[in-house]
């Protein structure tokens, strides 16, 4: 099974730590951040995609990946727009749009 999971906050380490019991899955992990928290906590070494995914761009993305499942982790989205007035409402609602978009199954996690 092919996930593509999308974002590495706290909810996405919990999600790897899980699906790297499944020898039968093949995890792509995408961030907008070359650094972000999983790989800081050592829990991947790096992600293989460093690119901002939005409603736009998801499904040429997940064409390339061509995934069972995408899995979306909001904290990074939310991080993104904390600073701004009612960012983490908006956050939300552009994860949800993201994952409206998509022509493939997703879960926000």
């Amino acid at each position: 099974m092919r996930i593509w999971l999308i974002g590495c906050d706290d909810a996405a380490g919990r999600a790897i730590v899980q699906l790297a019991k499944n020898p039968n899955i093949e995890l792509t992990v995408t961030s907008a951040q070359a650094h972000p928290k999983a790989v800081a906590q050592g829990l991947i070494e790096e992600v293989d995609q460093v690119v901002r995914v939005s409603h736009i761009n998801i499904n040429d993305l997940a064409r390339r990946i061509r995934p069972d499942l995408i899995l979306i982790d909001p904290g990074e989205f939310a991080r993104d727009f904390a600073r701004i007035s009612a960012g983490i409402t908006l956050s939300e609602e552009l994860t949800r749009e993201i994952a409206a978009t998509s022509d493939y199954p997703c879960l926000i996690l």
